[in-house]
């Protein structure tokens, strides 16, 4: 399947992994070599190469779009030009089912022409083999090789129950530090990183083992300046793990993660000296272990039994402080979870429970001042016909402090939990030639803080309800809905009311070609039970088709807010904006 990345991502490079270098350049050759092949011969979007012959040599196709808009304002400074245009095409060219899209934006704000989606990737299937080549995105375990972008390529080989892998390439690429750039982007250089990973695995999808390892290294000579951030050192890692799945007793199935990886977060630091490790010696040729060094774990597993009615599950995780794997971005580290989850269905299907309760921990090397314990509980009732139903779902999370190191001071420990409650409820009434629905929804959230200490001001409750009805003439393409909603928030600093309604009406006319929409909202505040003012919003919306690849449509936006608290100005605002588009 051809992937297109967008250009705002930054995907990663590899560099020189611990292999041999002269195999290691020749292999890289002879690998690009046929992956270049396989892309000019095989550039489809499809996965199966069968079907290149049945794609289009050249195609063109998308959008034109010429927009006008006008701004007034009274009250206070403009939030926007008074006038305002903008010319935008968006033509997307196929070759052989490989699309390359562009865009092209005119305005009175704005010149450019962007080529916005230029990371290519395609991963042809024959039979039993899959392969990579170009920008791609692999996850052959959650802890090892999980998703990262790279710019190389691979092979997936499944004959039978074997379960083989191999990718190498450009994890990231190097990126000169630029000092007239803001701290903050001055600090995103990077070092070449190149990787390469294999999995060996024996079995299905449903039933597998397979063993994972990844090596990536950063080029020390890839940045022509030195950085002088001391954030940005040059890296390496190692990772070796295993992922498995195992179903047995036809309901039972059992999952497991667990990797190590060895990190060294600065590969030009003194090396240690003399350093043996008995039959694992080995590993000094493949990874530079020196005073940065860190060998770091995470695991996870589950077993669950799975029904036709219900199902439960047990899971947990662990992974420790700062792990990470050259070939993932991203780990919630230092945390343990256990979890429990199960759902049940009753009534053929119509009701429906499930619910969760975990719990969570910090500090699992015992190297911090204080332990953080988390508790998270859900549960969810619905039932449902087709003219009615219910939701009901129900949150708790708490929060607790233990002492580590240190004890904890009882005027500084966390301890809180939040509840949470949501409900919605329907109705209708369907026929041909009228239709009514009714919905409720109703929220409330609370917050209750177990430190006598902070409790005075860490206050926090709202509660929310909306009631909407709906009126639907098929017939007549006609639609009216009005609702009314109702919201209250308390904080330590006092309590806030948002109330009001809310009308809109639809209509489709000209077997379709034309729509109509429009809504008037009133909303009401009150701070503290005195009347701070009140929000007045009407909104029109018109869209009109000529034809099969024109389109016209016009908004406009009105909004008046009349505010009663001196800190807040009173104002008005009025928005119209007219569009043109051509499809082709």
């Amino acid at each position: 399947m051809i992937a297109l990345l967008s250009a705002g991502s930054s995907p990663a490079d590899f560099s020189n992994v611990s292999l041999n270098h002269d195999f290691m350049k020749r292999l890289s050759i002879l690998f690009s070599g046929f992956l270049l092949v396989l892309f000019v011969a095989f550039s489809a979007a499809a996965q199966d190469l069968g079907s290149i012959g049945k794609q289009k040599p050249i195609t063109i196709n998308g959008s034109l779009g010429l927009g006008f808009g006008t701004y007034n304002v009274n009250g206070i400074p403009a939030r926007q030009r008074a006038f305002s245009y903008i010319f935008n095409g968006a033509p997307t060219l196929s070759l052989y089912g490989v699309s390359f899209p562009f865009t092209v934006v005119v305005s009175d704000q704005q010149r450019s022409y962007t080529q916005p989606f230029n990371q290519y990737g395609i991963s042809p299937t024959y039979k039993w083999a899959t392969f990579h080549a170009g920008w791609r995105s692999l996850e052959f375990s959650p802890f090892t090789l999980a998703g990262h972008n790279f710019l190389g390529g691979g092979v997936e080989l499944n004959p039978g129950k074997l379960r083989l892998g191999f990718i190498y390439g450009r994890f990231n690429k190097a990126i000169e530090e630029d000092l007239n750039q803001p701290l903050a982007l001055a600090q995103q250089s990077a070092y070449k990183r190149t990787a390469y990973s294999l999995k060996l695995g024996l079995g299905t999808e449903r039933n597998h083992f397979d063993l994972i390892f990844l090596n990536g290294k950063d080029d020390v000579n890839s940045l022509a300046i030195k950085p002088t951030s001391f954030l940005l050192t040059p890296a390496q890692n190692m990772v070796l793990g295993f992922s498995s799945k195992f179903s047995f007793l036809k309901h039972f199935v059992v999952d497991m993660d667990v990797s190590g990886s060895i990190y060294t977060r600065n590969v030009l630091s003194d090396t240690i000296q003399n350093l043996e490790l008995n039959k694992i010696n080995f590993i000094k040729k493949l990874i530079t272990l020196n005073a940065s060094t860190q060998l770091l774990t995470a695991a996870q597993t589950s077993i669950g039994y799975q029904a036709t009615n219900y199902n439960l599950k047990v899971r947990y995780r662990r992974v420790d402080p700062d792990y990470k794997s050259m070939g993932a971005y991203y780990f919630e580290t230092d945390v343990q979870n256990y979890t429990l989850e199960g759902m049940l269905r009753l009534l053929k299907g119509q009701m429906q429970l499930s619910g969760s309760f975990g719990i969570q921990n910090d500090n699992i090397l015992h190297d911090k001042s204080f332990r953080s314990n988390r508790k998270i509980g859900s549960a969810n009732v619905s039932y449902n016909k087709p003219d009615y139903g219910i939701d009901l779902r129900y949150t708790n999370f708490g929060i607790t402090q233990d002492r580590g190191l240190n004890p904890v001071i009882d005027m500084l420990r966390v301890a809180r939990t939040n509840h949470n409650l949501s409900s919605v409820f329907r109705y209708s009434i369907n026929n041909e030639s009228i239709t009514h629905g009714f919905v409720l929804v109703g929220n409330i959230q609370s917050l209750i803080d177990l430190n006598e200490f902070t409790k005075p001001n860490s206050k926090s409750n709202s509660k929310i309800v909306n009631l909407s009805y709906q009126l639907g003439l098929p017939k007549k393409s006609f639609g009216a809905n009005i609702s009314g909603s109702y919201t209250v928030a308390d904080v330590s600093f006092g309590r806030t009311i948002f109330y009001g309604p809310t009308l809109g009406v639809s209509q489709s006319m000209d077997k379709g070609n034309l729509g109509l929409n429009a809504a008037v909202s009133y909303q009401l505040q009150r701070n503290n039970d005195i009347d701070a003012g009140n929000i007045f919003n009407i909104n029109f919306n018109s869209s009109y088709r000529l034809g099969k690849k024109n389109a016209a449509n016009l908004s406009i936006n009105y909004l008046k807010s009349s505010s009663k608290d001196i800190t807040l100005p009173s104002f008005n605002e009025l928005r119209s904006s007219l569009g043109l588009v051509h499809s082709f």
